[in-house]
């Protein structure tokens, strides 16, 4: 009898198993790409979209503080819950949250949604982005100001006409024309950055930069005779935007850098740290190089630099490092066995990074990330990647691109204090920017 109620048993669990087998798949696979601190956006997304529960799903890969999992869940807010649906109260406070976050990448998606549901929020937030010390960020929010009445917008970019940033300076001069119906002889030509052959870097062309300071100098005589037209604008931004933010806890990780040392982040905390991913074969990250060379001498033990090598992650062509990818290159050598060809392509890619590093005079260690183990963590396959921690290990800043001695200055300074629970007090009047823009607390 007891022989047959286990055989029983057995058979009903069996049943059960294969007749739930599918929820089970789901649960696990969502638990696995929970726990996976690199997985792939595409094996995030697919776990949102096939849950059985894709909201709950989200929620839960945004609540992860994973950097991938929550650059996926924002992107895949639209497509859970289209407009015109209303937003869940959790969705709104992510999107709230998501327009000041950390990562330019999630702020820039979450303020275009925004703009699609065409929330009421919208204009302080965009207003917002103007106090910050990246001008990518500043850009941002003069974009998304574009639909704003006059007199709306008309205070906000009358108040970045000592912008220091020659782009910023031509777009709020441009929005100005627009809102005011005058003309101050700006154009948007002037302020396109060409790269520069030699350092690799995006740069404005001077007589570009002179047409828009006098253009803007016009400006700032025609605001001094219309200012007393416009009332202050005072735009209140949710206190949930703050209140409700919750620390991006850096992954860990441990390389070897160049010099054979083991470098881990967490041995790190109490420092302000940056992390630049980059490849030799990228000439803006190349050419953003001395800038952070720079930064090294002027902060010294105060703050510590990482470069981290993807040459070893394949491009789109299947190549590594500049080189052809190792399989190609085992096949042209008819072995498709053998380790040493392996070894030797690999190593080719280290001599390459090293030879640059030299080449540069970098002075901080470069990391070797030979199965983008951090990059995959940090997203940071787009490049220039850069990521600020705090001394807490927190993430303070993560964007994409390159930026100046100034900006950089202000976002060390800035990893340096307690995160902000209050709204931006960043000046836009060219003293106080000069004094805003000096490192503190280092």
């Amino acid at each position: 009898m007891p022989r047959l109620l286990l055989l029983g048993l057995g058979l009903a669990l069996i049943v059960g198993v294969w007749f739930f087998r599918e929820p089970l798949r789901q649960q696990i696979r969502e638990s696995a790409t929970l726990a996976n601190d690199a997985p792939t956006p595409e094996n995030v997304s697919d776990m949102i979209e096939q849950a059985a529960d894709p909201r709950a799903a989200l929620l839960a890969a945004w609540n992860s503080g994973k950097i991938v999992h929550r650059e996926v869940a924002i992107r895949s807010l639209s497509r859970i819950n289209p407009a015109p649906q209303e937003l869940p109260p959790e969705f709104e406070s992510i999107l709230l949250t998501a327009a000041l976050d950390p990562d330019m990448n999630v702020r820039e998606t979450a303020i275009g949604i925004l703009r699609e549901r065409k929330h009421p929020a919208l204009a302080a937030l965009a207003s917002e982005q103007l106090k910050d010390p990246d001008q990518q960020i500043r850009l941002l929010g003069l974009n998304y100001l574009k639909a704003a009445s006059a007199g709306v917008g008309v205070p906000f970019a009358a108040a970045l006409l000592d912008d220091p940033d020659i782009a910023v300076l031509g777009m709020s001069l441009k929005l100005l024309e627009n809102w005011s119906g005058e003309e101050f002889g700006a154009k948007l030509r002037d302020t396109v950055q060409v790269e520069n052959k030699t350092s690799g870097l995006r740069e404005f062309q001077s007589e570009g930069v002179s047409k828009t300071k006098a253009a803007a100098e016009n400006a700032k005589a025609w605001w001094a005779e219309h200012q007393k037209e416009f009332s202050p604008v005072k735009l209140q931004v949710p206190a949930e935007a703050y209140t409700a933010r919750r620390p991006v806890p850096a992954p860990d990780f441990q390389l070897h850098a160049l010099d054979g040392k083991l470098v881990r982040l967490s041995d790190l905390r109490g420092k302000v740290v940056l992390m630049n991913f980059w490849t030799t074969w990228c000439t803006a990250c190349v050419g953003e190089m001395p800038a952070l060379v720079a930064l090294q001498k002027k902060y010294g033990d105060k703050l510590v630099i990482i470069g981290v090598s993807l040459d070893y992650v394949p491009d789109r062509h299947g190549h590594i490092g500049g080189h052809a990818a190792v399989e190609e290159q085992k096949h042209r050598e008819g072995d498709h066995e053998d380790h040493e060809a392996n070894a030797a392509a690999l190593k080719r890619v280290r001599e390459k990074v090293a030879r640059t590093a030299k080449a540069r005079n970098i002075n901080y260690p470069v990391l070797l990330d030979e199965h983008n183990e951090v990059g995959g963590r940090y997203n940071g396959g787009e490049l220039p990647t850069t990521v600020i921690v705090d001394a807490e290990g927190n993430v303070r800043r993560r964007f994409v691109g390159t930026r100046g001695m100034a900006v950089f200055d202000a976002m060390i300074a800035e990893a340096s204090s307690p995160p902000s629970l209050t709204p931006g007090t960043a000046p836009t009047d060219r003293k106080s920017w000069e004094s805003f823009l000096k490192p503190t607390g280092l």
